[in-house]
């Protein structure tokens, strides 16, 4: 009798767990930084991941940032991205999230992207839902 009780109470908590998993996506917001460089870049929520996806094509390495803004929370993610090369960013909410704002900023100086603003980049906005 238990046995049934507890493959039932398994089958409930399934069931009410499936619109989580379903709505793990977002709406994102992104503007984009490239600093007038040859970067191809694109984001995504995966299991309520959010994630940037950079890829180089200058013929030399590269520094990226990413800004993820989900409500009050804010974090960043720094790669440094080989000529050729791809490389992710990652950000795993810890809350509910009902829009991400991402800003992906890229340079061929490290020490630069401390120092700059979005007035310091030519930066695009748009949005993906």
């Amino acid at each position: 009798m238990q046995t049934k009780a507890v493959k039932n109470l398994c089958l409930a908590l399934m069931i009410a767990l499936i619109p989580l998993v379903v709505l793990a996506n977002y709406p994102i917001t992104v503007t984009s930084c490239m600093d007038n460089m040859s970067v191809v870049f694109d984001v995504g929520v995966m299991n309520n991941q959010a994630f940037v996806r950079v890829e180089n094509y200058e013929g030399r390495e590269i520094y990226c940032e990413a800004r993820f803004k989900a409500g009050p929370d804010r974090r960043t993610r720094k790669t440094t991205v080989q000529p050729e090369k791809y490389s992710l960013m990652i950000y795993t909410p810890h809350r509910t999230v009902t829009r991400m704002y991402i800003t992906v900023y890229c340079s061929d100086e490290k020490a630069s992207m401390a120092d700059k603003t979005l007035l310091d980049y030519s930066c695009e906005k748009t949005a993906k839902d």
